[in-house]
């Protein structure tokens, strides 16, 4: 497995999520720079679905600011906010920086498995999700679920056992369908990890660990 390096810089959607990516890299060991695009879930919720375009410009600029402080790898992190803007613009006007986003980790999650459960922040970034995944397994089986009120409490710092119960987020996971994995197809939803590993029976998948280890990132 490749060595990834630092310094890092991590753009995501709300204050929020991208302390959560920031603490992510450092925790293990890495020095790491935030960037948030809105201040709350709705607001990144608005301009993902009606201002796509000046959302691709502002990840771009905020890059450029990384640039100028010599920081050449780029974590996205975000699910939604990935799905939303154009990154192959991106990739093209940052020449020169690494950038890796959760949906590169997902390619690699369909040739492993044949049943899945998405969990997502909105039906866009579900949407996009399911697409990587049918498009790299054709027969893979998926159920997908958006959660925007369950990122709206987490955002909150509510409790994790309290939003599990209140939101009834076991239940989500149905036994008929026997999935092989959950998904956290948001980079909010590891606030919940441990709960949702005590009470479910499968494995819960995040795919920071696959972002972080991604090749790009390699010396």
């Amino acid at each position: 497995m490749s060595v990834p390096s630092g310094p890092f810089g991590v753009i995501a959607g709300t204050p929020v999520d991208t302390e959560m990516g920031v603490d992510f890299i450092r925790k293990r060991g890495f020095e790491a720079v935030g960037k948030p695009l809105a201040s709350s879930p709705e607001e990144q919720n608005i301009l993902q679905y009606q201002k796509a375009d000046a959302l691709t410009r502002k990840v771009i600029a905020i890059i450029g600011d990384f640039q100028k402080l010599n920081i050449r790898k780029v974590m996205i992190y975000c699910n939604s906010l990935s799905a939303a803007i154009d990154l192959e613009l991106v990739r093209q006007k940052c020449s020169g920086t690494n950038i890796v986003t959760p949906l590169q980790v997902y390619r690699n999650l369909a040739s492993r498995y044949r049943r899945l459960m998405i969990w997502a922040a909105n039906g866009r970034c579900l949407e996009t999700i399911e697409k990587i995944l049918y498009e790299n397994n054709p027969a893979i089986q998926i159920i997908g679920v958006s959660l925007l009120p369950v990122i709206n409490a987490i955002e909150n710092l509510d409790r994790p056992e309290a939003i599990v119960d209140k939101f009834n987020l076991a239940g989500l996971v149905l036994k008929g369908f026997n999935p092989e994995g959950l998904v956290l197809g948001c980079t909010h939803l590891p606030y919940l990890r441990e709960k949702l590993e005590e009470e479910l029976s499968v494995p819960v998948i995040d795919p920071a660990e696959g972002m972080l280890w991604d090749p790009v990132f390699a010396d």
